[in-house]
């Protein structure tokens, strides 16, 4: 895959392209990673043109303008306009996590723009109690505050994948490849992260059960959730609970955790391949 730049509306989005000459992959990375989450899935997708994107604020792509901050509905704007720019027509969305929500998301908020959704330990939107509005907002603005007052810091690369590897179940190298892209080198060889400091805020107002069941009926095309066995995300209760909201979607389970699809690329891939090729 290459290294390129896309045009996404107000931002520049870097991109990992295999340049196929299929219809239109986009792979979304989870929160906090990149585009090297996604790309392990390109040897299953030759037939296909894979995109595999760093979201606003992530590894390569442009930081939002100071003074903004990032929200959901911001990716979601960033991916329409990439979209219309590139005159795309029916793409399937491939996404992990974060990006597996704005996968979903996107495709029930224009449903006539997408073929199929697949959506990787992430069932749709994370949801809060309308009785928790006053505490989420409040914490928000607080933290979006301390945040804008910390200083940037050199990184100790092997200490961050230790950290990393520590707090989540993710694979040594899969920590590595990640978090190698989301670094700069400045001219006197010191490693600073290059992904935006902004990302680690907490978001402003989560929707509630309605809002996200609202948005979820919406979609019209096949949906195909991979959950893990070992994931905090408990995917295997989730769906249940929410398949009632899906016109068309099945989904499996396989053995590891959050990063199922780096830990066990070749059956998630393999699984993806299948699915893509039915359509």
């Amino acid at each position: 895959m290459i290294e390129t730049v896309l045009s996404a509306g107000d931002v520049e989005l870097a991109a990992l392209d295999n340049q196929g000459s299929g219809p239109v992959i986009i792979g979304l990375h989870g929160y906090l990673d990149n585009a090297e989450s996604i790309r392990v899935l390109a040897p299953h997708l030759q037939a296909y043109r894979f995109i595999a994107l760093d979201l606003a604020g992530h590894g390569r792509s442009q930081h939002r303008p100071v003074g903004a901050n990032y929200n959901q509905a911001d990716y979601l704007q960033d991916l329409y306009a990439l979209i219309e720019s590139q005159k795309w027509d029916r793409v399937i969305l491939i996404g992990h996590s974060l990006g597996g929500i704005l996968a979903s998301m996107f495709a029930g908020l224009f449903p006539e723009k997408i073929q199929a959704v697949v959506s990787i330990d992430a069932c749709g939107p994370l949801v809060e109690d309308e009785s928790t509005t006053q505490h989420q907002m409040r914490e928000a603005i607080i933290n979006r505050y301390e945040k804008s007052q910390s200083q940037r810091r050199p990184v100790d690369l092997e200490k961050a994948i230790e950290a990393r590897c520590r707090i989540s179940d993710i694979p040594e190298h899969a920590a590595r490849n990640i978090l190698t892209r989301n670094l700069v080198v400045d001219d006197s060889g010191t490693q600073f992260w290059s992904s935006d400091s902004r990302l680690r805020t907490k978001s402003i107002l989560r929707m509630t059960e309605n809002q996200a069941e609202n948005i979820m009926r919406a979609i019209a095309c096949p949906l195909f959730f991979i959950g893990a066995s070992n994931s905090f995300k408990n995917l295997e209760a989730v769906f249940p609970k929410r398949a009632p909201w899906f016109k068309n979607a099945r989904y499996e389970q396989l053995v590891g955790g959050h990063h199922i699809h780096m830990e066990n690329t070749q059956d998630v891939g393999a699984l993806i391949r299948q699915f893509v090729e039915q359509l």
